[in-house]
């Protein structure tokens, strides 16, 4: 998915230079892609300093250290070879693959149906992986907040979609909202564009910075 660029908090201000390594067009294409150009973000999420990842965005840096390139590679899903090679067959992972609950009304029969959280969309995205984190760290058993005994990866993502997209699943079932990005689609979205995936962007921002107060991601 390709949104169009804005200036974000995080992102660097004026004219960018020429990326002429593949290293910085590779690092651009992930910051740009997963978080609209929002360095910030990325340090949050790669857990690397800001000023790395500004210099290898700004293609002041084309030799990082292994372990740089190491985090980088773990966080987005893809080989440390793409970031030296043309080859395109390890594209990075820009999507979380949350997983909605049966409800039959809206076309989700016994197995639910994925649903698409784009990295775009941080705030939410954040919440989403830091309470994934924290929660299967707990021993799996009843109590256990949300998924309580659990261990199986997909109903641990029902759960967890469910939860965190319950104000708009409430919505959508008092008709006041349309669920979009869903994968396969959602009944009146059967060719979701460019403006649809920025609205679901938009919406699931402005969710994940509920979230946010609630769960406060570490940094």
């Amino acid at each position: 998915m390709r949104l169009p660029r804005r200036q974000a908090p995080g992102r660097p201000k004026g004219p960018l230079p020429e990326a002429r390594h593949l290293l910085t067009r590779r690092i651009r294409r992930l910051i740009d892609e997963a978080h609209l150009g929002n360095l910030r973000e990325a340090a949050a999420h790669t857990r690397l300093p800001y000023a790395t990842l500004r210099d290898l965005y700004l293609g002041r840096t084309t030799s990082p250290g292994l372990r740089t390139l190491v985090n980088i590679a773990e966080a987005y899903g893809t080989s440390l070879e793409w970031f030296t090679s043309d080859d395109t067959s390890a594209s990075p992972r820009l999507l979380i693959e949350g997983q909605l609950p049966p409800d039959p009304e809206y076309g989700r029969g016994r197995e639910g149906r994925r649903i698409r959280i784009p990295l775009a969309a941080w705030s939410l995205a954040r919440c989403f992986l830091e309470l994934e984190r924290r929660l299967t760290k707990l021993p799996p058993r009843n109590d256990r907040p949300i998924i309580g005994s659990a261990v199986d990866p997909d109903e641990i993502r029902r759960s967890l979609t469910a939860y965190l997209l319950g104000p708009i699943l409430e919505a959508q079932r008092e008709g006041m909202v349309q669920i979009l990005g869903a994968e396969p689609p959602f009944r009146g979205t059967r060719n979701p564009g460019a403006e649809d995936e920025r609205q679901w962007v938009e919406l699931l921002r402005a969710l994940g910075k509920f979230w946010e107060l609630i769960v406060r991601p570490e940094s």
